[in-house]
């Protein structure tokens, strides 16, 4: 049996937990401002940026920062962050509306159904998947599942209102409404379990990939998604659901948000060549007071072909 430890760390006042980072070796030129900055953001989540200016031997942590660290430097590293997942929800927003869109058209065309959805024969099931149980999303994600009116009108849309409202079958909305309150993770569900591979690959052609790739790709902005929507730490991260390579991106082995912006640059530029989305990155990365490697990017990152075309 493993030894079970019990947590008992105490809470401290913001004007010690200054003064233990202080001990820590960070330099700090006004305390004010740093128990300002912990009494917004919280301690632990903040002390999350400081990982990567930590000593480190043979990677154990050793308690203190590197030499000449300031408070500065991580609540800058705070900020940059912060600006860097707004412009990542913004991107992904862009790539999920036209996935799901892509999704959909292309079925209710092929199929002449606006409930094409409906039709298990469509879908395969997996111990991941199953189409009955991925109905029952959709009359919860509409609130039809709901029991009492109260909790239908709070839940339902105005347009799923309306549907309901004014017909009584089929028993679901139309394709185009319940892409409207699905989520990426769910459309990047039904997109792996379609049971046809030319239904799979007539909708990845969009995005110039197979349909392998988009799948992959589907899971790691899933991902990426959720960590930015609940406003997760980037900054020295690695993540994991590592996208899949086959379009030969300048990918890099320590899985870093560079490998993600990779993928999230690939399909911006196939759904709107004219973006302005990797000027504002770059904007944003210039910020650092610290090395962009934090986020896997190197010093000439921008020089590469990929990033050119």
């Amino acid at each position: 049996m493993p030894k079970i430890r019990q947590y008992n760390k105490k809470p401290f006042p913001y004007q010690e937990l200054t003064q233990k980072l202080a001990d820590r070796g960070l330099q700090i030129d006004d305390p004010a401002k740093v128990e300002k900055y912990l009494g917004n953001i919280g301690y632990y989540r903040l002390i999350g940026y400081g990982l990567p200016f930590e000593q480190f031997n043979c990677g154990q942590r050793l308690g203190r920062y590197t030499n000449e660290t300031t408070f500065d430097q991580i609540l800058n590293a705070y900020i940059i962050d912060r600006k860097i997942r707004i412009l990542l929800l913004s991107a992904i927003e862009r790539i999920e509306v036209t996935v799901r869109n892509t999704i959909n058209h292309s079925m209710c065309c092929k199929y002449d159904s606006a409930h094409w959805f409906t039709d298990p024969s469509l879908f395969k099931e997996t111990a991941r998947f199953s189409h009955a149980s991925f109905l029952k999303e959709i009359h919860r994600s509409t609130g039809k599942s709901a029991k009492s009116g109260s909790d239908k009108e709070k839940l339902r849309e105005i347009f799923i209102h309306h549907y309901y409202s004014e017909y009584d079958a089929p028993e679901y909305p139309p394709c185009w409404m319940v892409a409207e309150v699905l989520s990426i993770g769910s459309w990047s569900k039904v997109y792996e379990h379609l049971s046809s591979s030319k239904d799979r690959k007539s909708i990845s052609t969009k995005f110039d990939l197979s349909p392998k790739t988009l799948q992959s790709w589907m899971h790691s902005l899933t991902f990426l998604r959720n960590i930015c929507a609940h406003h997760g730490r980037l900054f020295g991260r690695k993540l994991p659901l590592a996208p899949n390579n086959a379009k030969n991106l300048p990918l890099q082995d320590n899985n870093y948000l560079f490998n993600f912006v990779c993928v999230v640059w690939h399909m911006l530029k196939t759904i709107s060549p004219s973006s302005s989305w990797l000027d504002q990155l770059h904007d944003e990365l210039n910020g650092l007071t610290s090395s962009s490697s934090y986020y896997g990017f190197s010093e000439n990152w921008l020089d590469e072909e990929f990033w050119l075309g």
